[in-house]
């Protein structure tokens, strides 16, 4: 797949087959994933990839965290406002995929089972986890963004499905406990990869961006 090709027709997915994905191809993806570059090639990222019982593990114990409204302690703390520019996407992506599901807006229950899907996955048996050691700063974490597109590029060119959640680092208790990291290192990221489902109504939403005109100012 040529590469702006990747880029314009990478979309998330959130709707898997309960398919293991080959060690191999997971190998040959982060392999790619791993040429991200990073300050003074400094490399800061850890990765932890979860398949089989340590994926059962962490899905059973983040799952029923989320059922009973536990908020959670992630180690970098989710945001508590936005910009008015920003809320404006967000609530125009969210109403576009409620009502591309048939989620009405006042169906909190139906709500509720969306959100909680992410927490197992989204039918995947698979998940990226990135972290770092608590040692590192902001710069740390724009080079794992790098390393994070660089993943989701490589997985859909490779015609696997990927989504990037901060859903799946909310208890980060539970994934040292699931790798066996001290409590020193603190997770950044989980990106739920594998065979989505190609016909799931989910899978196909396509989310607005912002037009060229309105991201970009060029000075002479």
């Amino acid at each position: 797949m040529e590469l702006f090709e990747a880029v314009l027709t990478r979309s998330s997915k959130r709707d898997f087959k309960d398919i293991p994905v080959p060690l191999d191809l997971i190998d040959k993806i982060l392999t790619a994933s791993l040429r991200a570059p990073s300050w003074s090639n400094s490399q800061p990222w850890e990765i932890a990839v979860s398949t089989g019982k340590t994926s059962d593990f962490i899905k059973q114990r983040i799952y029923k965290r989320a059922s009973e409204d536990d908020p959670g302690s992630p180690d970098f703390p989710f945001p508590i406002s936005w910009p008015e520019k920003q809320i404006t996407n967000i609530l125009e992506a969210g109403k576009h995929r409620y009502e591309s599901l048939g989620i009405s807006r006042d169906d909190g229950a139906k709500r509720k089972e969306v959100a909680l899907y992410n927490y197992v996955f989204f039918g995947s048996q698979t998940a990226i986890f990135i972290y770092i050691d608590e040692d590192l700063g902001h710069w740390s974490v724009l080079d794992c963004g790098m390393l994070a597109q660089n993943i989701l590029l490589c997985v859909h060119a490779s015609g696997l499905g990927a989504c990037p959640q901060a859903y799946l680092v909310r208890y980060p208790d539970i994934l040292r406990e699931a790798f066996k990291l001290p409590k020193r290192k603190r997770f950044i990221l989980g990106i739920s990869i594998g065979f989505y489902k190609k016909d799931s109504i989910i899978n196909n939403i396509k989310t607005s961006r912002v037009k060229l005109k309105d991201a970009v100012t060029y000075y002479d």
